[in-house]
């Protein structure tokens, strides 16, 4: 059974997890760019792809040490299933 904090933490780490890849989806855009060749774009890219996954696997580790509760800005439900 999931509890509040669970799926608090979990819709904390998905927030998370949004924000850092929209930001290294821009880094690649704007490295793109900034790069002469195919070549030298595809070493740096494999490079940012592997820190900001290093990065979103990290959070949601040191998540799990933390105690959160959404509070919703606006009516939302978080459900939680009961066992039967």
């Amino acid at each position: 059974m999931a509890t509040i904090i669970e799926k608090s933490r979990e819709k904390l780490a998905k927030d998370i997890e949004a924000e850092i890849t929209g930001l290294f989806e821009q880094v690649l855009d704007y490295s793109q760019v900034a790069c002469p060749t195919k070549d030298t774009y595809s070493v740096l890219r494999s490079k940012i792809l592997r820190v900001g996954n290093n990065c979103i696997r990290n959070v949601r580790k040191s998540l799990q040490y933390y105690d959160v509760e959404y509070v919703p800005q606006v009516e939302e439900v978080i459900e939680i299933k009961q066992p039967k």
